[in-house]
């Protein structure tokens, strides 16, 4: 089972081609003024657009959970970490869409 999303105003920061995929990384707008930025690394079978272009894209979700095992430094047990590891396939992509303006009445 997968989870699809959609994307809206993600600008474009680096791409690369290997393997016979492009791998894009994006960069969405911060949720306030305290927040900082989310980046993802998305994986496409086509160039999503130049750097530094803004982009709506909707990609499916999948992932997996890795054992990695390490040795506490003090007790020197044997522990178990669980790294979750994510992967965003991009579905569709295209220019951003306008997000329309609310008009607010004047008394």
């Amino acid at each position: 089972m997968s989870m699809t999303l959609t994307m809206q105003s993600a600008r474009i920061e680096q791409s690369e081609f290997y393997n016979n995929m492009h791998y894009t990384v994006v960069t969405m707008p911060a949720p306030d003024a305290f927040s900082h930025p989310s980046r993802f690394r998305l994986q496409s079978k086509a160039p999503l657009g130049a750097p530094g272009s803004v982009v709506t894209i909707t990609v499916d979700v999948g992932g997996l959970v890795r054992e990695k095992q390490y040795r506490d430094k003090i007790s020197g047990q044997l522990k178990t970490f669980h790294e979750g590891v994510v992967f965003l396939n991009v579905v569709s992509s295209g220019p951003a869409q306008a997000v329309p303006e609310q008009k607010t009445k004047t008394a």
